[in-house]
């Protein structure tokens, strides 16, 4: 039986890995329209409300996990500017409270609306978001003094 386990969830791994390597091949077209609609293939029911439910079948959360991590390395390849960084990414535990977090906060919403405010939430702002490095402060110079009946301006 152990071996029939074994089998199943080797092919599990491979369904899931060809899946994000696809998703991976989709998104840079995806990312480049912006402002046109993006199509994100998910599973048949990726409703919170299928999210909460999977909570003790570690199976189908393995699915799950494997699918926003597939979805989030198809983001940085289509956006290599904003790459969520490795080391940011959380660790399985740490995304099942996450999602479940955002499920209750959103039970109407598909669990993809976590993976995709996840993403916003680490990925790397890029250079042309980042802020200017501030420069000193210039020296202080006493006030020039205005002729006796002129009036100042202030900017």
């Amino acid at each position: 039986m152990a071996g029939f386990e074994s089998a199943i969830g080797e092919h599990i791994m491979k369904a899931l890995l060809g899946t994000a390597a696809l998703l991976a091949l989709l998104l840079p077209a995806a990312a480049q329209a912006q402002s046109q609609q993006i199509n994100i293939f998910w599973f048949e029911d990726a409703s919170c409300s299928a999210w909460m439910k999977s909570s003790g079948n570690k199976g189908l959360r393995a699915q799950y996990e494997f699918w926003v991590r597939g979805f989030v390395s198809g983001h940085n390849f289509g956006n290599p500017a904003r790459q969520v960084k490795v080391g940011t990414f959380p660790g399985s535990d740490s995304l099942s409270q996450y999602l479940d977090q955002y499920c209750r906060d959103n039970p109407k919403l598909s669990f993809v609306g976590g993976a995709i405010h996840l993403v916003e939430e680490l990925r790397d702002p890029g250079a042309e978001s980042k802020p200017a490095p501030a420069r000193p402060a210039p020296a202080k110079k006493e006030p020039a003094r205005a002729a006796p009946g002129a009036r100042e301006t202030y900017r």
